[in-house]
């Protein structure tokens, strides 16, 4: 039944009559609201109660989203780079490369996240210090034990560093201490802690992790392999499963890449065999595997990462390199094309595509803009974050999905 639009009857004016003031139905009002920003969305919040409750609905969560996906302006303005150094940071996307140009006043941002002042061991260990050092006992079981006198570095950065494990609709995954899991929302600031796995699944310090969102079931997980096992946290169910045995060698070190509802490892079937792209599906929660490109040497350690919705394949911690392999038509071996770069590197993970269609690669810790037509690349200078420490780097757009409430908002992600 089509709705009425409602009128609400102020109190008649002085000297005038009754000012009608229009009632827009709810979904014009959510339409309206999707095409804001997230800050500008908070500060409505304020209004009143009524604002509140339609602002915090999961429902809005959902347009706010499904209009990023849908307009391409949206997306441009809500997507960011997030960047680990000591600290989180956030990078506007916008500010990269803008109308062709370099932007050389890039400034990241600060962000607060769960665990932000927790010290870590090394600073713990420099507030015992005495005059620059340590002195502690070799053993204490010895009758005569010995006191050893280390020398400690003068200064530390007191904070952990923070793992950041994968992306999804606004969520991060990160990990900002040792055996500790999250799933937070940089533009909101909520966060959720993931439960500990059982302890009968693989170690934390044992294994690797992805992240992604399952369309099919409406949940956001989080994909563990570690010690020959396949566990998944459920966001929904708020629990890890365990799915089965890793039909791969547990050879895999970094964390798994999300792309058409499937997360990509490279993995390989055993001493000698050949390097496949290992995809875990999220919606039926087993893995197939695609061919790697042909000419890859299985002595060498390579990861997967994904560069303008292509998979890729990269190089990965031995020897320099000034190669990578882009899969132009998902899951098609044949489609596989090597590209050679002007710079060499030991570990590149592609983020995106800029603003003037360059690529922007996070190169052994540093952020570059590499143009695949001419070959021409310059590394970006980014104030407010430490120097000298280097970073790792993802992308993530603003939105409004709230990890602690998404379990019970019952709604349909369909974007």
């Amino acid at each position: 039944m089509k709705k009425e639009r409602t009128i609400q009857q102020l109190p008649p004016a002085e000297g005038g009559g009754g000012a009608e003031i229009p009632i827009l139905p709810q979904e014009i009002i959510v339409e309206i609201l999707s095409r804001l920003p997230i800050k500008s969305l908070f500060q409505f919040r304020r209004v009143s109660k009524l604002w509140l409750s339609l602002i915090s609905d999961p429902l809005l969560a959902k347009a706010h989203l499904k209009q990023t996906f849908k307009d391409d302006y949206f997306y441009s303005q809500r997507k960011r780079v997030i960047i680990s150094s000591h600290n989180l940071y956030s990078l506007e996307y916008e500010s990269i490369g803008k109308d062709g140009g370099f932007n050389e006043n890039l400034v990241a941002l600060e962000l607060d996240y769960p665990l932000k002042d927790k010290p870590n061991g090394l600073a713990e260990l420099l507030d015992s210090a005495r005059d620059g050092y340590m002195y502690c006992e070799r053993s204490e079981d010895d009758e005569f034990p010995v006191t050893v006198k280390l020398n400690l570095p003068c200064c530390v950065n007191p904070r952990n560093w923070v793992d950041i494990l994968g992306s999804c609709n606004g969520l991060v995954c990160i990990a900002p201490d040792e055996d500790t899991l999250f799933l937070f929302n940089p533009s909101t600031r909520e966060s959720k802690r993931i439960p500990d796995s059982p302890s009968g699944f693989a170690p934390n310090d044992l294994s690797v992790y992805g992240f992604g969102f399952d369309f099919a079931n409406d949940d956001y997980k989080v994909v563990k392999l570690g010690c020959g096992t396949v566990c998944v946290y459920s966001l929904r169910t708020d629990c890890w499963r365990n799915v089965g045995s890793l039909p791969f060698d547990d050879n895999v070190y970094e964390s798994g890449v999300l792309l058409n509802g499937a997360i990509h490892w490279m993995a390989s079937r055993g001493d000698g065999a050949d390097c496949v792209v290992a995809a875990f599906s999220l919606e039926e929660e087993v893995f197939s595997d695609m061919p790697a490109p042909d000419i890859v040497d299985s002595s060498f350690e390579f990861v997967v990462g994904v560069l303008n919705g292509c998979l890729c394949m990269l190089h990965s911690r031995n020897q320099m390199h000034d190669d990578f392999w882009v899969m132009t038509k998902y899951g098609v071996g044949e489609s596989w094309t090597k590209l050679t770069l002007s710079i060499s590197y030991i570990c590149m993970k592609p983020l995106c595509l800029a603003q003037n269609g360059e690529a922007l690669l996070e190169v052994d810790g540093k952020l570059l803009l590499y143009n695949l037509d001419d070959d021409s690349f310059r590394f970006l200078v980014v104030h407010g974050i430490p120097a000298g420490d280097g970073f790792e780097a993802d992308t993530y757009l603003e939105s409004l999905i709230s990890p602690n409430s998404y379990c019970r908002s019952g709604i349909q992600m369909q974007c």
